[in-house]
Order: structure tokens, then sequence, then C-alpha cells
């Protein structure tokens, strides 16, 4: 017997048929996506984030162009590939941010612990 079957015969005269949810309009948030947060970014952890990178990049760089000049350039590519990876982590948190503010994906709900 299939689900659908078996459903339909659990379910009791009294009780009414469970209707199709209407789809929400493309302007609609579903009530479970919370909205996103106003965004300062006059901050002192974007201060810090920003001031940091740049400290940390410019003297990955001098090293890095110091080892290339003595023929090692292995340090220059696993500094490129360790950026790389962090940056595609930050893009790809921004990129499903922006499709679920636009409802093109649901999030997920809170999993259990």
């Amino acid at each position: 017997m299939s689900p659908a079957r078996r459903r339909a015969r659990r379910r009791r005269d009294n009780e009414p048929a469970v209707q199709p949810a209407q789809p929400a309009s493309r302007n609609e948030r579903p009530p479970s996506v919370p909205p996103l947060p106003q965004w300062n970014w006059r901050t002192f952890p974007v201060y810090f984030a920003f001031s940091l990178g740049l400290f940390a990049g410019v003297y990955l760089g001098l090293i890095g162009s110091w080892l290339e000049r003595e023929g090692n350039g292995t340090f220059f590519l696993i500094v490129s590939v360790a950026a790389s990876i962090l940056l595609g982590f930050g893009l790809s948190r921004v990129a499903v941010r922006w499709m679920v503010q636009r409802n093109w994906v649901k999030p997920r709900p809170a999993r259990k612990r």
C-alpha cells in the first residue's frame, strides 16, 4: 500500500483536508527567515579585520618576494592558496546570505543538539 493511501485512510472524517501552501510573492519573506541586521561598517571589528589583513598581507608579500628572488617559490604558492581558500569561504557566505535575502533558497532550520 502506498504512503499516500495510508495517510488517506488514517484521516478521520471530522479532520479537514490539508490545503496546499500558497506560493509567497517575490518580495514577501517566509516567517522563518529573520530579517538581516543593519550593518555598521564604522565599527572596531571591521577596522581591526581590515588593518590586520593589510598588515599580514604586506609582510607575507615581502617574505614571499624575498624567497622568490632566492629561487624558492613554494612559500608564495602556499600563502596564495591559503588566502584563496579563505576568500572563497567568505564569498560563499556573502553569496548564500544574498540568495536567502532574495528567497532563492530557504535557510536550513537550526540543528538539534
